[in-house]
């Protein structure tokens, strides 16, 4: 062969390995990359998991004393409306009560945060004089950014919650100088503040009224600057008033003058105390004395052992500024921690209870080991097959190509996380197959040549590039197809599983730029072969001898082929079967293992702060007894440190006296031997049996393996009469009880609860000259307290709020009213009981809608079972029971996700087989061809479906993207093959030669290629929420590579000899025999 012809015949793949190959730039190209590599490595910011950007805001409107239904038509109705006007809106869901309401905006995945808030700020400034008189309204924005990365829990036995809440308070303003963190938040206990404590007797005495106080507290606490004058050359400024800094100075204010005009001090009438606000929660930890708490890093193998103490604690969650690294951040909140650990008061401990930080670098860290396990594996094994120079030429590549696509995400903005690092190790199972198949083709041409010089390796080896050039390229672009579909999910999931979309096509050409340039410069001068080595004949190998004994007596008999073609064709119809007949069972995702989960509980709405209290010390009771858990914090009347889930959730209006969670924290996976979801399943029967006790609900919420919901099972029940809706609330509520496996169910309707609803007679009051304000403001002061002003104490780091209100023996029920006296305008004094009307009445029940539209929930969790098959369970149901005319159910939840997500992968697969099918239909001219290529894909169904089915594992979301990456993989293999059955048949083989001995040639890097998939992709099994993709991979590729070499040899075999018989029945001498090559591009 002369180079001139060969040089023709190389093509573009050909001509690039032929400038690369001798090039002293593939030396520095290759310390670039290395380089590169990393410090882009070191530099790219790491998180647990992928950031999913999912604007959202509440808008809370505020409109006294108008009962829910007024409220939902002249302020919700009409708001909805408006803010749906905006662009980016996904879901509006609101909730009208008395006196109020709250529309939840949340926008759709990807919409620019800061634009979304700002058009919903100016929408609803535009539409304010929509609303009537007296509503106001307060936004308040959300972001998976705001989620702490780090939560710290306060404790100490000498000190009260309120206490530690100030020390929380001075941690805090040390950790805002900290320049990448962001929102910083206190859960538990109460702030400081001047409680004014009225005396209603003394303010008889002197005829003074809560108002007349008020006014005169206020107008004292003000410091305003009166101007400037002149003195001598310079200018004296002159500040006006003076502000309280101490309870004292509230004391000394002159709130009136009595009968001989002598000055009446607040001090007279009223008790001023420097404490903290009435009670509104609790918080707490429950830890084990022999477990390190303060450590940011766990200690993986402890298992402590000593009974729980209790204590009063609050939390700090500490949130990271956007685009920062987790980790980083997490560290330098440790650092400065530290620094400040002894300043704390004597006795105060902090305990470390989320560290993000941790678990992402964990994480990686991980999933690095596994990486490069995985890379280890696979060279390992390319040592067995090609020795130990062609393994290390692949041993190179693989880092450098992996190194190269994490600075390219790095580059646009990507992190690291633990999908994106398990997109590279599925990676390393596609990628090698470029420099393997390359390396394999240029050692198996030295072979062939023994002898060859420097010069000639170099001709040698870019022939070698040359002859699979084209199907190299076409495989990889079809992997690359394969994932590129992947980008178009939609909703939460879409953004989690970005990585995967991005990294493995980005990693695929990088494989394949680096096979064609890097590869063969290391090949020809590393592969040394034995100068006695003698080439030997193709047809004399083992690899053929075995190969022909297995297909020559099928392609020579009809009926052979038939039989293995349809037993086949059966078997993957039976494989096919396993979903419908549950044989394999289906959910989105797997649970993980994590080691915390959250527990709610819900007492009836109403129940009293310390009812409530003694519910969850019942639950606390049960979770002592509990081996595997080492800490827990409680909140009652107030919420957990929220995470991802909990944003979704709405756990942040969780902030009821009936309401309580429980964050439970047990130990590592290796050292336990039970998961955290049949943890979960072994206490709910007797948590729930305490609680059912109250008539209380309670949740166990574990981490969710992907993107949040709402609730697991959820269903909407829309109509146009909320009173009917709440009715079928309670009987779909039945049918979630009587449904297999669904546990800790709730509905959106709450018991009816008794209040008292005091107005004010307008005429006694107007007789008494008394005015409505007066008698409202007395009766705000004597329920819940007015704040009237604030002192800035030296050394406190927040105002101090002054809280006007009735000492507390006058304040305890509704006797006290006669004791509350006012004075009127002729000097006498009227009770304040004959200035209201009391009515009993029943609290308005909350009306919620969703997307404008009436709705009421139900919403359940599962135990041991998916979603999807107590949803269908539901759906039959209701298909035999439906619903009146005009109310209908919208089923949403995980069973949504399930559906949405299915649908999403099945159109990128089908997506993905069309482009990939035209790519083939160019590349081989034909319509047939491509088909059979594609036949290797439903091969590898009958591999996974049995070990699905065998394993008794749920075939998930992940494993449905495995049979998307197998699906490259796989077609990789059989355009291999069938390249070089037509390349021997363009050289004048006849068919069967030409089957048998691509076969036989083709068999090592194929079987190199299936073993790399399988090795590269083992580590992703250890993960019990990325197994399942692993199980189809691994699985899926053993089974199409065994058939795929001898159903699809077959398959275009009886395909030939048809169209072959058929051209000479029609004596058409155009078309060529079957042992001509031309008829391989004829469709």
């Amino acid at each position: 062969m002369s180079n001139d012809s060969g040089a023709k015949s190389r093509g573009l793949v050909g001509h690039i390995t032929a400038y690369f190959i001798n090039s002293q730039l593939t030396i520095l190209l290759v310390i670039a990359l290395a380089v590169f590599s990393i410090g882009t490595v070191i530099l790219v910011p790491k998180e647990e998991n992928p950031q999913i950007n999912v604007p959202g805001a509440a808008v809370t409107f505020t409109y006294p004393g108008a009962p829910a239904e007024v409220v939902e038509k002249s302020v919700t109705t009409i708001m909805e409306s408006r803010i749906r006007e905006l662009e980016g809106i996904d879901h509006i869901y609101s909730t009208s009560v008395n006196s109020g309401s709250e529309i939840d905006v949340q926008f759709l995945v990807g919409r620019d945060w800061e634009k979304s808030i700002f058009n919903l700020q100016n929408q609803l400034f535009a539409s304010r004089d929509l609303l009537p008189p007296g509503v106001t309204y307060e936004v308040h924005s959300s972001r998976t950014d705001d989620v702490p990365i780090v939560t710290l829990t306060l404790t100490g036995k000498d000190y009260s919650d309120n206490q530690l809440h100030r020390v929380g308070e001075r941690i805090l303003e040390e950790l805002r100088k900290i320049p990448d963190t962001g929102v910083l938040t206190i859960n538990g206990g109460q702030p400081r503040m001047i409680a004014v404590d009225l005396d209603p007797d003394k303010l008889a005495s002197y005829q003074l009224s809560p108002s007349m106080i008020a006014q005169p507290l206020e107008a004292a606490n003000t410091e305003l600057p009166a101007g400037d004058v002149s003195a001598g050359q310079n200018r004296l400024y002159i500040q006006g008033g003076s502000l309280f800094q101490s309870a004292d100075d509230v004391a000394q204010i002159i709130v009136g003058f009595s009968s001989d005009q002598s000055p009446i001090y607040l001090g007279d009438v009223a008790t001023i105390r420097d404490d903290f606000r009435d009670r509104t929660s609790y918080s707490r930890i429950h830890f084990r004395p022999d477990y390190e708490l303060s450590s940011p890093h766990p200690h993986i193998k402890d298992r402590p052992t000593a009974a729980f103490v209790s204590q009063p604690a609050i939390s700090i969650g500490i949130a990271k500024k956007k685009g920062t690294n987790a980790v980083t951040v997490a560290e330098e909140v440790f650092h400065r921690l530290e620094e400040l650990e002894p300043q704390l008061p004597a006795g105060v401990e902090m305990a470390v209870t989320r560290n993000d930080g941790y678990s992402a670098e964990s994480t990686v860290e991980n999933l690095f080991h596994e990486l490069m396990i995985a890379t280890i594996v696979v060279v390992v094994m390319m040592m067995l097959f090609l020795g130990w120079r062609d393994s290390l030429i692949v041993g190179v590549v693989i880092p450098l190509t992996l190194g190269t696509t994490i600075g390219i995400g790095y580059l646009t903005g990507h992190t690291i996380n633990k999908v994106a690092m398990f997109a590279l190790i599925i990676s390393i199972g596609i990628l090698v197959d470029d420099g393997v198949v390359i390396v394999e083709n240029i050692h198996r041409r030295f072979e062939l040549k023994p002898h060859l010089t420097f010069k000639e390796k170099l001709e040698e080896a870019i022939d070698a590039v040359s002859e699979i050039g084209a199907p190299t390229v076409l495989a990889t672009l079809t992997v690359v197809l394969a994932f590129y579909p992947l980008r178009y999910i939609t909703g939460l999931v879409g953004p989690y599983l970005a990585p995967l979309s991005f990294n493995v096509p980005i990693a695929m050409i990088l494989s394949l730029l680096l096979a064609i340039t890097v590869t063969p410069y290391m090949a020809v001068r590393m592969i040394k072969l034995s100068h006695h080595h003698e080439p030997q004949d193709l047809h004399q190998t083992r690899i053929y001898r075995w190969y022909s004994a297995i297909m020559q007596p099928l392609m020579d008999s009809r009926r052979r082929r038939r039989f293995v073609i349809l037993a086949v064709s059966g078997l993957l119809a039976i494989t096919l079967t396993f979903p419908l007949t549950q044989a394999v069972k289906v959910r989105v995702l797997p649970k993980g293992n994590d080691s915390n989960f959250l527990v709610q509980i819900d007492a009836p709405s109403g129940t009293g702060l310390e009812e409530t209290n003694q519910i969850v010390q019942e639950v606390e009771a049960v979770l002592q007894q509990q081996p595997e858990i080492i800490n827990f914090e409680t909140y009652v009347g107030t919420y957990a440190p929220v995470d991802f889930a909990a944003m979704f959730r709405g756990t942040s209006n969780r902030g009821e006296k009936h309401n309580a969670e429980i964050r439970v924290h047990i130990t590592d996976h290796a050292a336990r031997s039970i998961t955290t979801e049949n943890l979960v399943i072994q206490l709910r029967p007797s948590i729930e049996e305490g609680a059912t006790r109250h008539q209380a609900v309670v949740k166990f919420l574990e981490k969710p393996p992907g993107p949040p919901q709402r609730a697991t099972t959820l269903a909407e029940i829309y109509g146009p009469d909320y009173t009917q809706l709440r009715e079928l609330s309670k009987q779909v509520r039945q049918v979630f009880i009587d449904t297999n496996e669904i546990v800790d169910i709730d509905d959106s309707t709450r018991n009816q609860i008794p209040q008292m609803q005091l107005t004010v007679d307008q005429d006694k009051a107007m007789r008494a000259g008394i005015t409505r304000t007066d008698v409202a403001q007395t009766l705000n002061v004597l329920l819940t307290g007015s704040d009237v002003s604030t002192l800035k104490i030296p050394g406190e780091i927040l105002p101090v709020g002054i809280q006007l209100r009735f000492a507390e023996e006058f304040r305890r029920n509704l006797d006290d009213l006669d004791r509350i006296q006012l004075p009127t305008s002729t000097g006498s004094l009227v009770p304040l009981t004959e200035l209201v009307n009391q009515q009993p009445t029943i609290v308005d029940q909350p009306i919620f809608h969703k997307d404008q539209q009436l709705v009421s929930y139900v919403t359940g969790e599962m135990g041991n079972r998916s979603s999807i098959y107590a949803v269908f369970d539901q759906l039959f149901y209701f298909m035999r029971h439906p619903l009146p005319a005009g109310y209908w159910i919208k089923w949403d939840g995980e069973w949504k996700t399930t559906v949405d997500l299915f649908r999403d992968i099945a159109l990128a697969l089908t997506a993905a087989t069309a482009m990939i099918y035209m790519l083939l239909v160019g590349q081989f001219r034909s319509f047939k061809v491509p088909v059979i290529i594609l036949g290797s894909i439903p091969l590898s169904l009958i591999g996974i479906l049995t070990a699905f089915a065998l394993n008794g594992a749920y075939f998930s979301a992940l494993s449905l993207i495995g049979v998307i990456a197998l699906a490259g993989m796989v077609i990789r293999n059989s355009i291999v093959l069938l390249e070089f059955m037509q390349e021997r048949l363009r050289e004048g083989a006849d068919l069967q030669h030409a089957i048998l001995e691509a076969g036989a040639v083709r068999f090592r890097p194929i079987l190199l290629t299936s073993l790399a998939a399988i090795l590269g992709n083992a580590p992703i099994l250890l993960d019990p929420i990325w197994a399942g993709l692993g199980w189809t991979i691994i699985t899926g590729m053993m089974a199409s590579s065994a058939l795929t070499m001898v159903v699809i040899p077959l398959v275009y075999y009886g395909d030939r000899l048809k169209r072959s018989q058929l051209s000479n029945e029609s004596q058409d001498s155009d078309q060529p025999q079957d042992n001509t090559g031309g008829e391989s591009y004829a469709s």
